[in-house]
């Protein structure tokens, strides 16, 4: 080898060894986990969050109309099958600051494949009058296509939120049955309505005591599924919605509900399932009378 290379790869050894020297060694300090921020999920204060939540969302949401696709079935308590009805709907929803509730209009516009056509419809029933004056109007309009032996005028998707509309919730008692484990926690909360006046009444105008869950974020009082379950009579419903983001409003909307109603009245005995699904929301593109 020549030498002049070996001295140039000595010279450079030296030098390397020479910095590793002359730097004096660190020791890197541990970085210090970043503590998560304590999300209060007791009863109470998910409550307060989900009152916040609603009174907002009832702005947010008035006014909007969904596509409804519902699948009703009557069956006997044993499961045989008595009849079916499949309805699409234009499915108009708003909120009634005055009565405190939510109201829907329901536009069949389809029955098992057929048309029909309701010479009344959405557009012209809410502007005749003030739509808290149409309850007995609606209510007729809304069961029309209805199969089975069970009274149904009160299933709007939105009626298990009015459990903790500030204006109902003091009359019901909340307990925590489950949170999740995620950096946004859901918890479930079950809740048991104790006083009057009751969200529902029956027939013949009787209170009827309402109980059930619901899925609440903590952080945001965000409310994503409601479970009310009522019995009046021989008469016991379930009802169940499932909330979903919406590209469009920007918002969490009714995307499905499901309703189960067991009618144990002798050989009369049925029980009535619906599954309604909710999709195209969209702004109502006409005025409304809401007063």
């Amino acid at each position: 080898m020549n030498a002049r290379v070996v001295l140039g790869a000595l010279l450079m050894a030296t030098a390397i060894a020479s910095l590793h020297a002359q730097t004096p060694a660190t020791s890197a300090k541990p970085i210090k986990p970043i503590k998560p921020i304590k999300v209060d999920t007791s009863p109470k204060a998910v409550a307060a969050a989900a009152a916040a939540y609603v009174v907002a969302y009832q702005k947010d949401l008035a006014f909007v109309v969904a596509d409804e696709l519902s699948v009703q079935r009557v069956m006997t308590t044993t499961g045989a099958a008595i009849d079916s009805r499949r309805t699409r709907a234009e499915f108009f929803l708003t909120y009634a600051p005055n009565e405190g509730t939510w109201m829907s209009v329901r536009d069949v516009q389809e029955v098992d494949g057929t048309e029909v056509h309701d010479p009344e419809d959405i557009r012209t029933l809410i502007q005749r009058a003030p739509i808290s004056q149409l309850g007995a109007v609606i209510a007729q309009k809304n069961s029309r296509y209805n199969i089975g032996n069970v009274r149904r005028t009160f299933n709007e998707p939105t009626i298990g939120l009015l459990v903790v509309n500030p204006l109902h919730q003091r009359r019901f008692k909340f307990e925590r049955v489950a949170v999740s484990k995620a950096a946004s926690p859901v918890v479930t909360l079950k809740f048991t309505e104790r006083e009057r006046p009751t969200l529902v009444s029956g027939a013949r105008g009787e209170p009827v005591f309402t109980r059930g869950e619901l899925d609440v974020d903590a952080v945001t009082g965000r409310v994503e599924r409601t479970r009310i379950e009522l019995r009046t009579g021989t008469v016991r419903g379930v009802l169940t919605t499932a909330y979903a983001p919406d590209g469009k409003l920007n918002l969490w909307v009714p995307a499905s509900m499901s309703e189960r109603y067991e009618n144990a009245s002798g050989i009369f005995s049925q029980t009535v399932t619906v599954d309604s699904d909710y999709t195209n929301y969209r702004r109502f593109d006409t005025t409304v009378i809401i007063k």
